[in-house]
């Protein structure tokens, strides 16, 4: 992988493109200019680096490079406030999908839906293909318990330099899980912020509001 085909990923991800606005917003154009470049050469040599992802993998690998090169990228520019300009940015992107979940359960049926998704997609795309190890509890209409045990996002932005990113997309499952109405989502602890697991619970609340 070139640069320019580097460049190219980060641009059609919109999460990079909301830590750019971010960055745009306090480091100003310019700047966010050069450090988007400089991402770009990172990513690039990170890339070069590793062997061919399977594909369910390497659909979390993206966004996990993408975030961490643009974190060191930033950091050279602006060390003590590039991991709050990342927050901000990944936290922008996950309040729009939290939205478009908001929709969904407030249909009828909506949240039978959502809970029978999302139990398909975390098997899937949680699963052992994707880097994950994972064990389930309980999933039908009413109630989704599992447990994270291997994490791609915890290992990878280790081996890149920065596993104080890694929070992030924990932090990212809360914005997106932790507001919809007649949904509570409950979790103790995450292996990106030094548990032993990710413990999700998700359940229908008492009313369908």
């Amino acid at each position: 992988m070139d640069k320019s085909e580097a460049k190219a990923i980060l641009e059609r991800s919109k999460v990079s493109c909301a830590i750019r606005d971010m960055i745009i917003s306090y480091e100003g154009a310019d700047n966010a200019d050069a450090i988007w470049d400089r991402a770009a050469e990172m990513l690039a040599d990170t890339m070069n680096r590793y062997p061919p992802f399977p594909d369910k993998e390497y659909r979390h690998v993206k966004g996990i490079f993408n975030a961490s090169v643009l974190y060191l990228s930033l950091k050279e520019y602006n060390p003590a406030g590039a991991l709050k300009i990342i927050e901000e940015g990944m936290a922008s992107h996950a309040k729009k999908t939290a939205r478009t979940f908001q929709r969904m359960v407030k249909i009828p049926f909506g949240r039978t839906i959502f809970l029978k998704g999302f139990a398909k997609g975390a098997k899937s795309m949680f699963g052992e293909q994707a880097g994950f190890g994972q064990v389930f509890h309980n999933a039908d209409c009413n109630e989704l318990r599992f447990d994270v045990i291997k994490c791609p996002y915890v290992r990878y932005t280790t081996e890149l330099g920065c596993p104080e990113i890694a929070h992030i997309f924990c932090d990212n499952d809360i914005y997106a899980y932790g507001s919809l109405k007649g949904i509570t989502f409950e979790r103790t602890q995450t292996l990106g912020t030094g548990g032993n697991k990710c413990d999700f619970h998700l359940y229908k609340s008492a009313h369908e509001g």
